[in-house]
């Protein structure tokens, strides 16, 4: 135990490191960072007009109004923002080609935990606005619908969101392990990205069967839709234990995958 808590420590100090580094390196060319922001803020008022169009002809959706439905998509950004640009954007869209080309050879030469490095080395930096603007849309959604929230729904609400990123990530971790078996395997990283971007849409859309798939085999519901029904205070008193069930599950399950494919792993130079 206490060797498990003293590697945690070391990699929570290695990875704000990681952090600073990022920071500067993104920095270092304000242009190109000034435009990836611009980008991020256009797609999500793109998406923003998406819904407004759709709410032109109708007055709910699977009984979720127009302001709540913003709620849903402003947690969606924030949600969706932080585990791309924690996990994917520099990270794991990168791995297959690692694979390939020799990459993951030099990581696992670091006397690190390689499931940390190829996952969460390096963070992006552009991810910020998103997330200021998902939590603006989120307030926005709530202000202006005026819906009525209990702000103790809040702790429930922070704890399956934690549970949401964890599912998340250790289901994107798991979909492009994948590539340690397959040669061409570069649209892994592509297919783990729409199990998440499913996570935007409310978890009563889906019939019974579809529903119970996307809360158990893959729980996309548990990310963004369930959490949103907490802060709204439709929630269930069985959430919180399933969602840290299964993001423990889902996390073991992808650090024995990715033990498993290197044991199977053979170096590019060989």
């Amino acid at each position: 135990m206490a060797h498990m808590a003293t590697s945690i420590i070391k990699h929570f100090k290695i990875y704000w490191k990681l952090v600073r580094f990022s920071a500067s390196l993104e920095t270092e060319y304000r242009f190109s960072f000034i435009m990836e922001i611009l980008v991020e803020w256009a797609y999500f008022a793109v998406t923003l007009l998406g819904i407004k169009v759709i709410f032109w002809n109708v007055n709910e959706i699977a009984g979720w109004s127009y302001y709540q439905l913003l709620t849903l998509y402003g947690v969606n950004m924030v949600f969706s923002e932080l585990i791309l640009g924690l996990a994917f954007i520099f990270n794991l869209r990168s791995l297959p080609q690692k694979i390939t080309y020799g990459g993951l050879d030099l990581i696992l030469t670091k006397p690190i935990n390689s499931q940390f490095a190829v996952s969460l080395w390096r963070p992006y930096f552009a991810l910020i606005p998103g997330v200021m603007a998902g939590l603006v849309t989120t307030g926005l959604g709530i202000g202006l619908g005026k819906l009525d929230i209990n702000w103790l729904n809040l702790i429930p609400f922070g704890f399956l969101f934690i549970c949401g990123l964890v599912i998340a990530y250790s289901l994107g971790m798991m979909t492009v392990t994948l590539a340690f078996w397959f040669i061409n395997a570069l649209s892994l990283p592509m297919l783990a990205q729409q199990f998440i971007f499913l996570s935007k849409h409310p978890g009563s859309i889906y019939e019974r069967g579809w529903r119970l798939l996307f809360m158990t085999v893959i729980p996309v519901i548990f990310m963004v839709s369930v959490p949103t029904e907490t802060l709204l205070g439709q929630w269930q008193l069985w959430w919180p234990p399933a969602a840290l069930f299964l993001a423990l599950i889902f996390l073991f399950a992808s650090h024995k995958l990715w033990q498993l494919a290197l044991k199977n792993y053979c170096s590019a130079s060989s």
